[in-house]
Formats: C-alpha cells, sequence, structure tokens
C-alpha cells in the first residue's frame, strides 16, 4: 500500500489561496486503491454533488479515463506509483481560466516525476487550454512531468507537438 498525499507546494492549488483546487480521488472512481491520483480544478459547484463533491458527468469521466491510464501507465513502462494529476478542463470557464489554473499545475510539477492527464467533456477546451499557456509552459522543466492524453483522435497530433515542444513525454489513447 502507498501513502498518497499532495506535494507540499500543491497546497498553493487550494481554492483558499485562489488555486485551481486539488482533491485525492477516491479508488472507487481511480480503480486501485494504493494509487496516488489526484483531480485538480473541481468545478466550484460539485461540493453538494455525486461522490465526494465530485459531479455525476466528472465522476463517469474519471471512471472511463482510468482504465486507460492504466494500461498507457503499463504500456510506456512509467511507474503506477507516480503521482497522477487529473485535470479538469471545465468547459463551462473561459479557456483563459482553465489554461491559467493548468498552468499553475504544470509550475507546480516543474522538475518533479509526475503524471498529467486532462480530462474534459470538449477535446477543443483541452487542446486550447494548453495551446494557450505554450508560450510560458516552454520555459518550465517538464521533462520528466508525462502527458498522457486520453481523447480525441482528431487532437493527438497537436497535442503531442505542444508536449513535445515542452519536453513532456507524450502518450495517447484514442477515447470511443
Amino acid at each position: 500500500m502507498v501513502a498518497c498525499s499532495a506535494a507540499p507546494s500543491l497546497e498553493l492549488l487550494s481554492p483558499e489561496r485562489g488555486g485551481a483546487g486539488i482533491q485525492r480521488v477516491p479508488s472507487t472512481l481511480s480503480g486501485r486503491a494504493d494509487a496516488c491520483v489526484y483531480i485538480v480544478n473541481l468545478p466550484a459547484d460539485s461540493a453538494s454533488l455525486g461522490i465526494v463533491g465530485y459531479t455525476p458527468q466528472l465522476s463517469e469521466l474519471i471512471e472511463d479515463a482510468m482504465p486507460l491510464v492504466w494500461h498507457l501507465l503499463a504500456r510506456q513502462s512509467l511507474s503506477e506509483q507516480l503521482p497522477i494529476y487529473l485535470f479538469y478542463v471545465n468547459p463551462r470557464d473561459q479557456i483563459g481560466t482553465n489554461a491559467a489554473r493548468l498552468l499553475q499545475l504544470l509550475q507546480l510539477m516543474s522538475g518533479k516525476a509526475q503524471i498529467w492527464v486532462p480530462v474534459s467533456t470538449s477535446h477543443s477546451a483541452i487542446l486550447h487550454s494548453l495551446r494557450l499557456i505554450l508560450p510560458e509552459a516552454v520555459r518550465l522543466d517538464l521533462n520528466h512531468s508525462s502527458l498522457l492524453y486520453v481523447g480525441d483522435n482528431a487532437n493527438r497530433k497537436p497535442m503531442k507537438a505542444m508536449a513535445e515542444a515542452c519536453g513532456m513525454p507524450f502518450c495517447f489513447h484514442a477515447l470511443y
């Protein structure tokens, strides 16, 4: 069993500090009791809904993505013990808001071996959020932080190009 706790610097993501918010994903959604999986950028109105504050839609996104995440980790020989950050790109928020929160996460991941996985009902919002912060993200030390994208095949090439521009290892699996 692995003891999970978000890195101390990730406290900066707390909404009380103006951050995107971070919460450990319950094993009922991640599919593994011993995994260090976190969700970043929870919707502000989710506290009253669903499992541990997750909207039914967000719960479904996580449940659909996690088996593919575990598959990608195994296929790429990445450690399942690395922290995994699911970044929720909220289509109800402005792209600039999602992008700023994503940049916060990537800044805190800089120089660390960690994994991030964007999740959203809007795959174009994922693409545009990363594209918006690309000038800042390329200056970060992200060569140890892998981007696992489970999503639309049409976004595969641009997501891979942006990950490579940032020095991030990139893994993809289509979500159908």
